[in-house]
């Protein structure tokens, strides 16, 4: 009787003796409510807050990335296009991701930290040499042999002449002339860790960003312009090789933390395109499979 009241007969029942108490418990059967909807619907909440920020930190790596790209291209380009330029040119292009600072003097410092902690923080270096790799689309390896446009320098390296291309053949080799070969085209993954909570492992796990297919004879083929294979990266025959999730991604995969992301970038050649890279250190890293391709 007193729930019918607090209802129907809350109007009729203000003048009464009973009024503060029917108020009463109405009071606390809104509230009881009220606590019911916070708790269905904050859960949500957050993962759609955590969702839009993790979303933007993704929106700002891939914004890097491509600027990243094309400094590593246009490095490459007057470095005869070798891995240890093409590297250079990324870090350096990479390094505002892993850069802070609070006080303008300390700017040059935290730049360097950027580029190279030392193993102190996350930094540009370390995270090209771990999630990164290179594929060389253009020039493509047959164009480096003598039956290409090929010619060894005085080293004892193929490079692809670069001088008077203007005044040179059109000739085409593999549907291809030798200032098509002096187009530099790069295109670069990194596996992007995911840091906002909750979301990360979210996002990581989806089965539409893991290296798996299913029921591929319906709808899913070598080329599929889906997302899901745009992230999974199976061999793609016109972009040559690229990294699976779990290659590029490694630890990260295993705890479903990476998130690949790739850009493109093409330059004219301004120094012949070299084979091989002499780089003493970074010289077998050259069109390795792991660090960069070379199809």
């Amino acid at each position: 009787m007193l729930a019918m009241r607090c209802k129907s007969d809350m109007p009729q029942m203000i003048a009464t003796t009973q009024t503060p108490i029917i108020v009463k418990h109405c009071a606390k059967a809104y509230y009881g409510q009220a606590m019911i909807e916070f708790i269905i619907v904050i859960p949500v909440l957050i993962l759609l807050i955590f969702g839009a920020v993790q979303i933007g930190l993704i929106y700002s790596a891939k914004t890097t990335l491509n600027y990243a790209t094309f400094q590593s291209a246009r490095l490459g380009a007057v470095n005869n296009a070798t891995y240890s330029s093409l590297r250079r040119g990324l870090i350096r292009g990479i390094a505002p991701l892993y850069t802070s600072n609070t006080t303008l003097d300390t700017v040059r410092t935290d730049i360097d930290a950027g580029i190279n902690s030392g193993n102190t923080k996350r930094d540009a270096q370390s995270e090209v040499d771990a999630y990164t790799k290179i594929t060389r689309i253009s020039p493509t390896r047959k164009q480096f042999e003598a039956s290409g446009f090929g010619v060894k320098n005085a080293d004892n390296i193929y490079e692809i002449p670069n001088d008077n291309l203007m005044y040179r053949p059109t000739t085409q080799k593999d549907d291809a002339s030798i200032q098509d070969a002096n187009l530099l085209k790069i295109r670069v993954q990194y596996c992007y860790k995911l840091m906002v909570p909750l979301v990360n492992r979210i996002i990581g796990s989806l089965s539409e960003l893991n290296n798996k297919r299913t029921n591929q004879r319906i709808y899913e083929t070598l080329n599929d312009p889906k997302f899901a294979d745009a992230n999974r990266y199976y061999t793609n025959e016109a972009a040559g090789t690229l990294s699976s999730y779990e290659q590029l991604c490694g630890d990260r995969a295993d705890s479903n933390e990476g998130f690949i992301i790739s850009a493109d970038a093409i330059v004219r050649m301004q120094s012949p395109a070299y084979e091989e890279d002499d780089d003493e250190n970074l010289g077998d890293y050259m069109c390795d499979g792991v660090h960069m391709s070379c199809p």
